[in-house]
């Protein structure tokens, strides 16, 4: 059955952070670390992940409880095109889907994060082929580590969505028809005019 998106509670992190099990010691992890220490709260199953549910239900909880999913593309997700990275990023399109409004837009969802070449030839024949236009990948030759250039997309990233929020806000004060339209499904009127968990510098 699809999952359907009734409510909105309110986010608990900024990001839930997709990726393969092979990137997560010298990539996720690292990364995850230094995004707190700027003040920005990730979702990382090996420490927040919902045990006593289906696998699939923490996973729908803990996508709707972050603000955005960041996907990290990488050779090993290529090479494992089946898994829970391919099922996290429906979940990401349906909550992207429910994130609109009759003026376009309320919030992007979801951010895929390219490590691999652009003309890679597994690309086309994966799931992130459709969504390659929402991401970046990260430039060839770059002096950036791995990490630094994630860090620096993500927050980027984040304070265009967070600016996207106050201009969400500001149009709700003015027009009552938008938040009667947006105030429907209970919650999404917050999430999309209140940068939750907090704002970000």
């Amino acid at each position: 059955m699809l999952w359907q998106i009734r409510s909105f509670p309110k986010c608990r992190y900024h990001l839930f952070l997709s990726h393969s099990q092979e990137d997560r010691d010298g990539l996720v992890r690292p990364l995850a670390e230094r995004l707190t220490a700027s003040g920005i709260s990730p979702w990382l199953d090996e420490a927040d992940y919902n045990y006593g549910r289906s696998s699939w239900e923490s996973l729908q909880d803990a996508v709707l409880a972050s603000r955005h999913v960041v996907f990290f593309v990488t050779d090993a997700m290529l090479q494992s095109a089946r898994g829970w990275c391919v099922l996290e990023l429906a979940y990401a399109e349906i909550l992207d889907a429910n994130l609109q409004g009759r003026g376009g837009r309320l919030a992007h969802a979801f951010l895929p994060l390219f490590l691999v070449e652009q003309g890679d030839p597994r690309l086309p024949r994966t799931v992130w082929q459709a969504v390659r236009d929402r991401g970046h990948f990260m430039p060839r030759g770059s002096t950036a580590s791995t990490q630094v250039w994630c860090e620096q997309e993500i927050q980027n990233f984040l304070r265009r969505e967070q600016q996207k929020c106050n201009e969400v806000n500001e149009s709700c004060r003015v027009d009552d028809l938008l938040v009667g339209e947006i105030d429907r499904p209970p919650g999404l009127l917050v999430r999309v005019t209140r940068f939750q968990p907090r704002r970000i510098r």
